[in-house]
């Protein structure tokens, strides 16, 4: 059994190997709680005065109170203050684990998110994106990157009417290509026809280059009744 003192505040305890042994030398001051290493403060026998004698001539009751009194108070090596800081340590760790997981997992989102301007962008990536997601990369649809730079309604002379177009992509990668909505008008701006082409209509490839033109004829054929009324047209291009 060792002595030991708390270098706080310098309250003496007794410890033992067995209990310095299971807490690793680390013991907690029963008084102010304070967490230190025993064996650094371990009380020498040169450090414990010597109990005076009671004289023989001392009344008895003030011999009594000369009996050796006790020096130390037993108290348990606090194994918890160990295990405590073991468990904080493990703590951040965790987080740092979860956190890693949680942007991977964020970033996975994202990737599947943007998967067809990412593949867009760099067609090199169409393989990797639509392996990751397991799903199709199409093109992109980004219905304010294509306009109309011109336009035409005609009668065509063996019949019919012929709508031209000019589609112009704006951007720095291809894009989908867009459907057209056609609306025929008459003299009070009115619709009197409203046809939708596909994007297959329009041209033979699904997607417009990067700040590339595509041009497109239509011909259709419209009711007499209603031919006589057309003055005008509009046309906007949309995905479905």
């Amino acid at each position: 059994m060792q002595i030991t003192h708390c270098p706080q505040c310098e309250t003496a305890f007794k410890v033992s190997p067995q209990q310095l042994e299971l807490a690793k030398g680390w013991v907690r001051c029963g008084r102010c709680s304070h967490v230190f290493e025993a064996a650094l403060h371990f009380e020498t026998q040169a450090n414990i005065p010597a109990a005076p004698l009671p004289s023989v001539d001392a009344p008895a009751l003030f011999r009594a109170a000369m009996a050796p009194a006790v020096a130390a108070t037993d108290v348990k090596p606090s194994v918890q203050a160990a295990q405590a800081d073991d468990t904080d340590a493990a703590l951040p760790l965790k987080w740092v684990v979860s956190a890693g997981v949680l942007v991977l997992a964020l970033l996975m989102q994202l990737l599947v998110a943007q998967r067809n301007w990412l593949a867009a962008e760099e067609p090199a990536l169409h393989p990797l994106l639509s392996a990751m997601c397991a799903c199709e990369v199409t093109w992109p649809r980004e219905p304010d990157a294509v306009l109309i730079e011109s336009s035409s309604f005609t009668e065509n002379p063996d019949g019919g009417y012929i709508v031209q177009l000019r589609l112009k992509n704006t951007q720095h990668h291809a894009v989908a290509m867009p459907a057209l909505e056609l609306s025929l008008t008459d003299l009070q701006d009115q619709v009197l026809v409203r046809r939708v082409f596909t994007a297959d209509e329009l041209s033979a490839k699904d997607h417009v280059q990067a700040l590339r033109d595509v041009r497109s004829t239509l011909n259709f054929d419209l009711d007499d009744k209603v031919s006589k009324r057309i003055t005008g047209f509009r046309a906007l291009v949309f995905y479905p």
